[in-house]
C-alpha cells in the first residue's frame, strides 16, 4: 500500500453536509456546530443539489472580522469560497495531496463521472491514514515525496503534534 495506490474513494466521507446558497452564515454555522464539522458545501437552490461553493470555519472568521454586521445576513452565494475544487473517487491520495497543495485548500468534494457529489475528503482524512500506517508515514516524509508539498508537511506535523499531546 502506498499513497499512489490508495484511491480517494477509500478515504472520502459520503455523508456531506450541505446548505442552500440562499441561506446565510448563521445557517452554515448551525450545521457545522450540530455536526461537529469544519465546513459545509453550498448547493444550488434549484433542487438538484449541485455543489457551487464551500463555507469553512476560516471563511466565517474572515467574514466576521470585517466588522460588518450585515455580512451575517448575506446569502451564502455572496460570501462562499469558490470555485469549488473536486476530485474523482478513482484518483489517488497522491493526486489529492497535489491538488490540495497546488490550490492551497484542505478539502475536496468527491464527484462521480456525472459530476454529482458523492463525498468529501479532507486533509485530516489523509493524515489519519498516514498516521496509522508506518509505511505511509515513511513514504510521506521519505525521499520520493515532493519537496513542493511544504505546506502539507507543516499541517501534518501540526496534526501529529496536536494528537500526540492533546492536553498541551
Amino acid at each position: 500500500m502506498n499513497l499512489a495506490t490508495i484511491s480517494v474513494s477509500n478515504l472520502m466521507n459520503p455523508k456531506v453536509k450541505t446548505v442552500n446558497e440562499d441561506k446565510n452564515i448563521m445557517s452554515a454555522c448551525r450545521v457545522m456546530q450540530e455536526n461537529n464539522i469544519g465546513c459545509v458545501i453550498v448547493v444550488t437552490i434549484a433542487g438538484d443539489g449541485t455543489p457551487v461553493g464551500i463555507i469553512t470555519e476560516r471563511d466565517v472568521v474572515r467574514i466576521l472580522s470585517k466588522f460588518n454586521p450585515a455580512l451575517v445576513h448575506f446569502a451564502l452565494w455572496k460570501v462562499m469560497s469558490k470555485p469549488l475544487f473536486t476530485i474523482e473517487p478513482s484518483a489517488s491520495i497522491n493526486d489529492a495531496i497535489k491538488l490540495m497543495n497546488d490550490k492551497k485548500i484542505r478539502r475536496l468534494v468527491v464527484v462521480d463521472k456525472n459530476n454529482e457529489m458523492i463525498g468529501i475528503m479532507t486533509q485530516k482524512d489523509i493524515f489519519r491514514i498516514i498516521e496509522k500506517n508506518p509505511s505511509l508515514l515513511e513514504e510521506f516524509y521519505g525521499d520520493n515525496f515532493s519537496p513542493n508539498f511544504k505546506e502539507v508537511y507543516e499541517r501534518f506535523s501540526q496534526y501529529r503534534f496536536e494528537n500526540l499531546a492533546p492536553d498541551l
